[in-house]
């Protein structure tokens, strides 16, 4: 991780920007905070380090963009990482419902097997389906004798979500004195 300095530049304000300028300075720093997290959570004073004045000033709107696509997380404690299975343009938002449909698929394949499953509605299965479809997390089975099954459309993800916290690391960022 990248030492943090005290005397990094102070911020110039983002809305001074003409808009040409306020487009570059948002793609470079979109960039930097990329480059950043492909190795790491990073904390925010990390990812400013090395921002010029401009860059800096711009830094708040690029991080809220960033986390609202969904291609980034607040873990908490000032920290930020990449969201690497999710697809930049889906907002990462609370839904069970979609969660557990979509882990479901992993294991089931239809509609109804999903339904008993879970222990809800096969229309409300069908309704989450054809979102999560929408979304283009899942297709339809192409086979003809498959008509009916659905399955994730990234199988990355799909081994994401079979092997759930497995694997992954969840540091604890506060500071115990």
């Amino acid at each position: 991780m990248q030492m943090i300095d005290d005397r990094q530049a102070r911020a110039h304000p983002y809305d001074a920007l003409e808009e040409r300028e306020r487009e570059e300075v948002h793609y470079a720093v979109m960039q930097h905070v990329r480059a950043a997290l492909m190795r790491g959570p990073h904390g925010v004073l990390e990812l400013r380090a090395g921002l010029e004045a401009r860059e800096a000033g711009a830094l708040p709107v690029v991080l809220t963009d960033m986390v609202q696509a969904g291609e980034i997380a607040a873990l908490g404690h000032c920290v930020y990482a990449r969201v690497p299975w999710m697809p930049a343009t889906r907002p990462v938002t609370p839904a069970p419902l979609e969660d557990l449909v979509l882990a479901g698929l992993t294991r089931h394949d239809t509609p109804r097997q999903l339904a008993e499953w879970l222990g809800v509605s096969f229309a409300a299965v069908e309704a989450t389906i054809n979102a999560l479809e929408q979304a283009g997390l899942v297709e339809e089975c192409r086979a003809k004798t498959r008509r009916g099954c659905y399955r994730l459309v990234s199988s990355r993800m799909a081994g994401h979500i079979r092997r759930g916290a497995v694997e992954r690391i969840f540091a604890d960022v506060a500071r115990h004195g």
